[in-house]
């Protein structure tokens, strides 16, 4: 059997080969999931059969229907290669309908028959907007495969691994486009929508990766178009304009800076300060046709968010939950005093990313977007002093902080917490380091803790130990206390949490560990870095690992086993979150240290000394480049940087950890460009 999804056309095919023996007849059967029903509804889609093929429409008032006018999916075949076309009849022994929605198609006796599937949902017109020519879509995937490439140094014990790491990029790009144009992944194949923070996260750091800035300004759009007039965004929503209104009401409290910061991004990329005037409308049926520019929607944004914070703090509210969806509250009355550390990061990074970006690329007479950038870096630095004093206890940062009645604040998360049972967690650690809330010796003290406490075969995990299963009631946190799978966040070793982990080692600056965290979610040679990995797909992004553990009390009494290696980890769902796009970023701007900038070019690699002599292909400045590196003992710090033989000033960049990279003025640069073949060399310290 052969499988193809050809780029050149919006089509996929199946071919079906007899390999030994004469001719066969086949049953094929296709079940039709139309309107988010996951192919369970009971009334059957209409079809259209022909001599070459079966059209199958939505039922008529149907959303899909609504949302499609028109549209249609159909199977076609080669004339007299098929003897009937039916609905469910022959699944079953009596041959007769249950009414489901299945299309079966018998075969004429066969050595070689092959199946297409095309979709025509929207106009052709419509779609000739999204595909300029059939050259551009031929040479895709070679461009995508061309765009990054890494070639090891000759005779470098990591070498290897570095050949592992350039064989899974092209497929970890493809995982990540999966995600950016459905971005429920392939695990969930029969529905789903845009998570807010998803998007905002595996697109943004692909369109980074490979300098795609148009269809990044492309996504921002629709990003802003889903944010409530309020002022913050759903916890997911439609990617099509139809669907407006149909998305959630409700977000976690991480939610409403995942776009401020993704917007910040762009605009610090690519300088492209239109974007903050153009008009956009809100979402919801009551604002559907009130537009503001960008500008607007980041005022309103500021304003819940200053709004939202913990009575009588400056502290973000911990509300529905943050990024660890298995934390959410139990009951109304914690989550009204609960404070998520990680949040408060996420909240510190975005608001100085995006203040600084707007003062970096507006005129400092413009008033009102001056004030836009004093209200978030006031709120940003207000809730900086508030972590330091109020979230951490005898020196260690506290996951959460439960702001009580009396005053006093009791820290979850922490050696001192008497109410969960975890004593350590990674993203608040991680989150911190990366945004530069630690001192240095607050940073090795923090990942000294990592080492010991979270560390396993398989990377870093997201709590000390699991939560306690209490098989239904739920005191605390609601799916970590009830969930009968040990899994994703359950589990503990989910994968986005540990890459966020492997940033914090880049910022920090420790180049060997950096790149083994990166190596332990290569699905490409991982059993031979971590022996209790049963095989995997080699080609695919895992999204969490797994312990092979019969159940939740199996998992308590086993999970010293399981941090030793001697318990069987198997991978989580495949080509979902959004891990892959993120993982890209991580490449190229923090282990290559290669970051775009409007006005200058950041090179600031965290390298393993054994990579001296490494080179890598891909873009820079909007012209591919071969980038060749020299890396001397410590692996950071920019010693020199030259473009075709000229060499080009740097200034320092800013790191509290360790000895930073440098800023390339992108006109100098520029003016050393060749029109082919350009080499940027790279000494490090």
């Amino acid at each position: 059997m052969t499988a193809g999804a050809p780029a050149a056309k919006h089509e996929l095919t199946l071919r079906l080969h007899v390999l030994e023996g004469g001719p066969r007849r086949f049953l094929v059967s296709a079940n039709v999931a139309l309107d988010d029903d996951d192919g369970q509804e009971l009334e059957p889609p209409p079809l259209s059969i022909e001599a070459t093929g079966v059209t199958v429409r939505p039922p008529v008032g149907s959303r899909i229907a609504g949302r499609f006018p028109g549209g249609s999916f159909r199977l076609s075949w080669a004339a007299g290669s098929v003897e009937q076309v039916q609905r469910d009849e022959p699944l079953f022994v009596d041959e007769q309908t249950r009414n489901l929605p299945w299309v079966t198609i018998r075969t004429t006796p066969t050595s070689d028959f092959g199946l297409r599937l095309t979709a025509g949902l929207v106009p052709e017109a419509d779609r000739a907007d999204q595909v300029s020519g059939e050259t551009t879509w031929r040479d895709f995937w070679p461009g995508v495969r061309a765009s990054l490439r890494l070639i090891p140094p000759k005779g470098s014990p990591v070498g290897e691994e570095v050949d592992r790491l350039d064989a899974i990029l092209p497929w970890f790009a493809h995982n990540a486009l999966v995600h950016y144009l459905s971005p429920r992944g392939l695990e969930q194949f029969s529905g789903g929508a845009w998570g807010t923070r998803d998007v905002c996260q595996g697109p943004v750091g692909l369109l980074i990766a490979l300098d795609r800035m148009r269809p990044l300004r492309d996504l921002l759009t629709r990003v802003f178009r889903a944010q409530h007039s309020r002022g913050d965004w759903p916890q997911w929503f439609e990617f099509f304009p139809s669907e407006e209104g149909s998305e959630t009401r409700d977000a976690h409290g991480d939610v409403i800076y995942w776009p401020l910061l993704a917007l910040a991004e762009y605009l610090r990329a690519s300088g492209d300060t239109s974007l903050i005037r153009e008009s956009v409308p809100f979402a919801g049926h009551d604002a559907a046709h009130s537009a503001a520019p960008v500008l607007e929607h980041v005022r309103r944004a500021l304003a819940r968010i200053a709004a939202s914070v913990i009575p009588g703090t400056k502290l973000p509210s911990y509300g529905l939950g943050d990024w660890n969806d298995s934390l959410r509250p139990a009951h109304p009355e914690l989550a009204a005093g609960l404070c998520s550390t990680w949040t408060v990061a996420l909240h510190i990074e975005a608001l100085r990313t995006l203040a600084g970006t707007l003062r970096a690329f507006v005129d400092a007479g413009d008033r009102e977007i001056t004030s836009v950038a004093d209200a978030a870096e006031q709120m940003a630095e207000e809730a900086r002093k508030a972590l330091g004093t109020r979230l951490v206890f005898d020196g260690i940062l506290a996951g959460y902080g439960l702001f009580q009645d009396d005053g006093s604040i009791a820290p979850l998360v922490h050696p001192a917490d008497t109410r969960t049972g975890l004593r350590y967690g990674l993203l608040h650690i991680s989150s911190a380091i990366s945004s530069d809330l630690f001192s240095l010796d607050e940073a090795k003290r923090h990942l000294a803790l990592v080492d010991e406490r979270l560390i396993g075969p398989d990377g870093a995990r997201l709590f000390d130990r699991p939560a306690s299963y209490r098989g239904g009631p739920m005191e605390i946190f609601q799916r970590a206390e009830a969930a009968t799978f040990f899994g994703r966040e359950i589990g503990l070793m989910y994968t986005h949490a540990h890459l966020r982990y492997a940033e914090a080692l880049a910022r920090y600056g420790d180049g060997v560990r950096l790149l083994r965290a990166l190596m332990l979610t290569n699905p490409i040679g991982l059993h031979q870095r971590t022996h209790a990995a049963r095989p995997r797909q080699s080609t695919s992004y895992f999204t969490s690992s797994d312990a092979v553990v019969a159940d939740r009390y199996e998992a308590a009494r086993q999970y010293d086993q399981v941090l030793r290696g001697e318990i069987p980890l198997e991978a989580g769902w495949r080509v979902y979150s959004s891990g892959p796009g993120i993982f890209l970023r991580l490449v190229v701007e923090c282990l290559l240290g290669l970051r775009r900038r409007v006005h200058h070019l950041e090179v600031d690699p965290v390298l393993d000394p054994a990579l001296d002599g490494l080179r890598a292909h891909l873009p820079v400045a909007g012209v591919p480049m071969e980038v060749t590196f020299r890396v001397a003992s410590r692996g950071v710090g920019l010693r020199k940087v030259s473009l075709n033989g000229v060499r080009l000033p740097a200034e320092p960049l800013a790191n509290p950890y360790r000895q930073p990279g440098g800023a390339v003025d992108m006109t100098t640069l520029r003016r050393q460009l060749r029109a082919e073949r350009n080499t940027l060399a790279v000494e490090v310290a």
